[in-house]
């Protein structure tokens, strides 16, 4: 599709989401605020995902649709680890966005993504490529590996879909490099998005269950490169920054700053 029949075709499927939260205050007790961010509707029946960092915290969640009907959502489920939220809301018939594959993506690829900037700049569509794949990019201390992408991203874009110009979901638009950089250069174009394929089977089990099945290590961790390793005369590996706490590793008694070299047989 050329980008004005993609938009036609895919807009009514994205949504807007306002969150309530509630922060603790610097007197003491807590404030309220609000947040905003993007999504897409999943099924016709009112599953909708978003990033789970869009809700987090949140004490209500409204889902807004492209012709301005609100609904007050229900949050299913989440996985922090992985950025990924499933909404609920009480409704039939919603235009669901068709789901592709992201690992048949190419560098140079076209893409666009539909989300609402700001907060308030709903249904805004922009346009680019993909500009890199497998890029390990750190949110909140979880290293992901993302589409890049120089379609514009910004605040409030997040949690929205990235289409292929077949008008199918291959990305959830997440993060975006900005300012600039120690020599003072500014950084633009340089934006990201979770692979689908990685986050489909999470999404069903959010649905089936409310929370992910399978093996679930439970860490978050960093890379010790070569260089770093014999400065300090580390092996290289995976270094544990953070345990989940009630977790398999905790169980397991690995703790931050452990370096993981194999698991089993496998370096």
């Amino acid at each position: 599709m050329t980008p004005a029949q993609l938009y036609a075709s895919c807009v009514d499927s994205v949504v807007s989401i306002s969150s309530t939260v509630q922060t603790p205050s610097y007197y003491g007790g807590t404030t309220e605020g609000s947040s905003s961010g993007s999504g897409f509707i999943l099924t016709e029946d009112g599953y909708v995902v978003t990033n789970y960092h869009v809700i987090e915290g949140a004490t209500a969640v409204d889902v807004i649709l492209h012709d301005d009907t609100e609904y007050r959502a229900e949050v299913v489920g989440h996985d922090a680890t992985n950025d990924i939220a499933v909404l609920k809301v009480e409704a039939e018939g919603l235009p669901a966005a068709p789901v592709g594959s992201s690992s048949a993506l190419n560098i140079g690829d076209m893409v666009a993504a539909i989300g609402n900037p700001l907060g308030e700049l709903a249904s805004t569509q922009t346009i680019g490529y993909v500009s890199g794949i497998n890029r390990e990019v750190t949110t909140d201390s979880t290293i992901i590996s993302m589409i890049q992408t120089d379609a514009v991203i910004n605040p409030g874009n997040s949690g929205g879909p990235l289409f292929n110009m077949y008008g199918q979901v291959i990305g959830i638009t997440t993060a975006k490099y900005s300012g600039t950089t120690g020599s003072g250069a500014t950084i633009e174009g340089i934006g990201f998005a979770i692979p689908i394929d990685d986050v489909v089977p999470i999404i069903n089990d959010l649905i089936d269950f409310g929370y992910v099945t399978g093996a679930y290590m439970g860490v978050t961790v960093t890379n010790t490169d070569e260089e770093s390793a014999a400065m300090y005369g580390l092996p290289t590996g995976a270094r544990i920054e953070e345990v989940v706490k009630g977790g398999a590793a905790d169980r397991a008694g690995l703790q931050p700053k452990d370096i993981v070299i194999a698991l089993g047989e496998y370096e």
